[in-house]
């Protein structure tokens, strides 16, 4: 009995070659076993050349020259270890405070020609500021900002007048007690020490000193610094050595040898740890 089986092809659905197909059912071939490689058992060979190693001498080269790169980079345009000599900040900065100076957007560490694309950095009275000495412009000064654009200026028997008021000024310091007037035998630079103004601060430029009024070389004395010298600000110590005054002169080799030995002898004992991390404002 042939049961009523529905076809899973229809006639119209078959397709007619008109041609003859090229290969014939009786050529292929009927393999008996199974073939002894699997598809996924073979293996791709990568035949891209193999680079060639560098030499450690060519390696150590060029992360040297890396390293010098970014060390000239980061310290020209973002930060630098710098220290002041002298006691001009003292006793906000002693003579052998090393801290870090925020170098950023600062206009003397760019080329003249992108400085007018650089954001303006706020500078208020009361900042300390790095600049470009007027004097040498290789040694950098660090002073306080006391006069901003507009501000009038003047000193008077060692008081500071900023537009007609006495300044607190719980930083600074006098080491010598004597007020020099204006006499005919007293020195220039004793007589602008302790008598000085009254000026004005011009645009784009400010009136700075230093924390030790009766020994420091500031504005009472070559006048204004410009935005445009100015280099950083300084943030904190993070170290700082017990050790004497910066005294003017070119040092032979034996005495800077002999400085250097005496740090390294006097590392522990003349650290002044207590210093270290001391934000300086």
């Amino acid at each position: 009995m042939i049961e009523d089986v529905q076809p899973d092809v229809r006639l119209e659905e078959l397709t007619v070659f008109d041609t003859a197909p090229h290969v014939r059912l009786e050529e292929l071939t009927v393999f008996e076993t199974a073939p002894h490689v699997r598809l996924e058992e073979l293996t791709f060979f990568d035949t891209a050349p193999v680079p060639r190693k560098k030499s450690q001498l060519r390696e150590w080269a060029e992360s040297l020259a890396f390293t010098v790169i970014f060390v000239l980079i980061f310290t020209s345009y973002f930060a630098q270890a710098t220290q002041v000599p002298t006691e001009s900040m003292k006793p906000t900065i002693m003579v052998g405070d090393h801290f870090f100076l925020d170098k950023i957007a600062f206009p003397a560490n760019y080329p003249a020609a992108i400085r007018p694309y650089l954001p303006r950095r706020s500078v208020n009275r009361g900042d300390i500021v790095a600049f470009k000495s007027p004097v040498d412009g290789n040694i950098p000064f660090v002073k306080r900002v006391i006069g901003v654009p507009g501000d009038i200026v003047l000193v008077h028997e060692k008081s500071l007048y900023l537009n007609g008021k006495t300044l607190d000024e719980p930083y600074k310091i006098h080491v010598d007690s004597t007020t020099y007037e204006e006499d005919p035998w007293t020195p220039d630079e004793l007589k602008i020490r302790d008598n000085y103004g009254p000026i004005t601060v011009p645009a784009d430029s400010f009136f700075v000193m230093g924390d030790n009024r009766d020994n420091s070389n500031d504005s009472r004395y070559w006048g204004f610094v410009t935005r445009d010298e100015l280099i950083g600000k300084p943030l904190f110590v993070y170290w700082s050595y017990e050790s004497d005054p910066y005294v003017a002169g070119e040092q032979s080799i034996s005495e800077w040898l002999a400085g250097y030995s005496s740090v390294a002898l006097h590392f522990f004992s003349r650290t002044r740890w207590f210093r270290i991390g001391t934000l300086i404002k």
